[in-house]
């Protein structure tokens, strides 16, 4: 069970101990101004600051399962270990979902499109820089990850260039097979594939055609995990378990996630 997503993001501690409902998640409308002050004793730049009190709801996600005091009895501890596992990882599973859709709908649409073809690059080079200078753009920080649907992992990988050679070569390649210097692949994990240097975060949470450039401490991930709890019933000789926890998810500043077209 694991969250590529959230892994890449990282969840953070619900604010105000996790109390309540909602929290406030401030963020800047207008900042402070500085500028040249024209003369000795002079006025200075004074800008009234605005700042924005966003309301963060907080979603619950839970599952549960019964099982007869049979199966409970007559099953092995490492078998019923097996089942309770499995609950809390579809929880896992789930969380990260909800951290992929709040990508997707709070991302900016970058403007840029990726005419896709697998033996011509210049459109998806192009495509990348312009999200990347959107953000930089609006911010000067740059971008430092992709986030992508597997279909769009496959056509990253498959890019090659006029002579057919991979344009993200495996690390290991030499020879012809590793000419290109603009990123390396792997098929075996995501941590080494590397388009144009950004760290590529591949999650079948994502739509299809899903391909996002974004500066990843822009987005929000927040968690409390509140585990198992469990009731029995002794009228049917069962016992049921459940598994939740809290989520919460904010984009900081959509300017920093900008989403790519396909085409």
């Amino acid at each position: 069970y694991i969250r590529p997503v959230v892994a890449a993001v990282g969840a953070r501690a619900m604010p105000d101990g996790g109390n309540q409902k909602t929290f406030i998640r401030p963020t800047w409308t207008t900042h402070p101004s500085v500028a040249a002050q024209g003369s000795e004793l002079g006025g200075v730049s004074a800008t009234t600051p605005v700042i924005a009190s966003n309301v963060v709801s907080k979603a619950t996600l839970a599952g549960q399962v019964t099982l007869s005091v049979q199966d409970v009895d007559f099953t092995s501890p490492a078998a019923m270990e097996i089942i309770l596992r499995d609950l809390a990882g579809q929880y896992l599973l789930q969380s990260d979902n909800v951290a992929a859709d709040a990508i997707t709908a709070g991302a900016s649409a970058s403007g840029a499109t990726w005419t896709v073809s697998q033996t011509d690059p210049s459109s998806l080079i192009t495509a990348l820089y312009g999200a990347a200078v959107n953000i930089m753009s609006a911010t000067n920080f740059m971008p430092d990850t992709i986030f992508v649907s597997p279909n769009v992992w496959e056509l990253l990988g498959r890019q090659l260039d006029a002579e057919k050679r991979p344009v993200f070569p495996y690390a290991g390649a030499s020879g012809l097979m590793g000419v290109n210097g603009m990123g390396e692949a792997n098929i075996t994990q995501m941590s080494t594939f590397n388009p144009l240097g950004l760290r590529l975060v591949a999650d079948k949470n994502f739509a299809s055609n899903t391909l996002v450039v974004a500066k990843s401490n822009a987005i929000e991930f927040y968690e409390q995990v509140r585990g198992l709890m469990s009731v029995e019933a002794p009228s049917t000789l069962g016992r049921t378990f459940s598994y939740y926890g809290y989520v919460a998810t904010f984009i900081a500043d959509s300017t920093q996630v900008q989403s790519i077209a396909l085409a």
